[in-house]
């Protein structure tokens, strides 16, 4: 069965029976268009569904239903007044919907997203102490070459070197070697069972992966954040919209 969008719309509603619902779940896995388009479905339900509109929803289909059941008897033009005013209302609900994903959509995207989320790391003010090593004054200079270069020549790096380094990297643009840094700090808290710095690697590390075009890894580890409640970042990631999320995976 090739799913139309009517179709599509109403598994979303979960209003199919479980085998068809199996069939499209099945389709959707193997086919990139039904898949593509069962996201764009979900944005724009994601961007309908606010309160105010749910409501008005609501009502409408509510007084249309009590209609046709209580007053199966009233005369075909009354019928047909109110499947016009539902018409209309659905008609503008739906434009306004364009409208909003339409802009969404432009405006948009991986860099829109990381502008807003990335603050350069002070690490003074974080620490709450002064820090006086060579890398850590090379930072607060904001000399990030000799960061990297101090990183580079250390034997072996502490986390904090480590993770300067990183951000010393992000700072220049170089999200590849960021990345990289990162990923060699995550990988060696879960070797030592120390987690120094391990909240401030993954947020910055989502970030990293954004601007890296690898969008999967970057949401997934934004919704790992966002689970957690007690995690330093969670009022930060918690203010990313889910639909910026969806936007930016579709855009990939």
């Amino acid at each position: 069965m090739e799913p139309n969008q009517e179709i599509l719309i109403d598994y979303l509603d979960q209003q199919l029976s479980p085998e068809i619902s199996s069939r499209i779940a099945n389709r959707v896995k193997e086919n990139k268009e039904t898949a593509t388009e069962l996201q764009y479905l979900k944005l724009a339900i994601d961007t309908v569904h606010q309160d105010a509109i749910r409501q008005q929803v609501s009502m409408v289909r509510r007084s249309f239903e009590n209609d046709q059941t209580i007053s199966v008897k009233k005369t075909n033009g009354i019928l047909r007044t109110m499947y016009r005013t539902s018409l209309r209302i659905a008609a503008v609900f739906v434009f306004l919907a364009g409208i909003a994903i339409l802009y969404k959509y432009i405006t948009v995207d991986r860099q829109s997203v990381y502008e807003k989320q990335f603050t350069g790391y002070e690490l003074s003010n974080t620490r709450g102490q002064a820090d006086t090593d060579a890398i850590s004054n090379a930072f607060q200079n904001k000399n990030w070459i000799e960061v990297t270069k101090i990183y580079s020549n250390e034997s072996a790096p502490s986390n904090k070197s480590g993770y300067l380094a990183a951000m010393a990297e992000m700072q220049q643009n170089h999200f590849p070697q960021a990345v990289a840094i990162f990923e060699n700090l995550l990988n060696t808290n879960r070797k030592t069972g120390d987690n120094s710095f391990q909240e401030e690697t993954e947020y910055y590390l989502s970030l990293a992966y954004l601007m890296n075009h690898e969008v999967n890894k970057s949401v997934q580890l934004i919704h790992k954040i966002k689970a957690d409640t007690s995690n330093t970042y969670y009022p930060i990631v918690s203010r990313i919209s889910s639909i910026d999320l969806k936007i930016i995976e579709l855009k990939k």
